[in-house]
């Protein structure tokens, strides 16, 4: 079965004109349809990092909860020799 991943859609969408001047005007690649669509993947992966970003640090942030938790109840009986 063919994967659909590299399969192109057409699609109709507005840009303001000042934009696609400013696009035009920047753009490196030779089409403003490679540019839209390398500017597309750029900004998904910053979403996608910034969402695993996100997890990660609440789930650090949990995990700082649970090992203070833990600690707490550990204490006591570590440095019960210690006395």
């Amino acid at each position: 079965m063919k994967s659909n991943c590299n399969k192109s859609i057409k699609t109709t969408i507005l840009f303001q004109k000042h934009l696609l001047d400013e696009i035009d005007k920047l753009n490196p690649f030779s089409t403003r349809k490679e540019f839209l669509n390398q500017a597309c993947k750029a900004y998904l992966s910053d979403l996608k990092r910034s969402l695993i970003d996100k997890q990660l640090s609440e789930a650090c942030r949990a995990a700082c909860v649970e090992d203070a938790v833990t600690n707490d109840e550990w204490e006591p009986s570590t440095i019960e020799g210690w006395k």
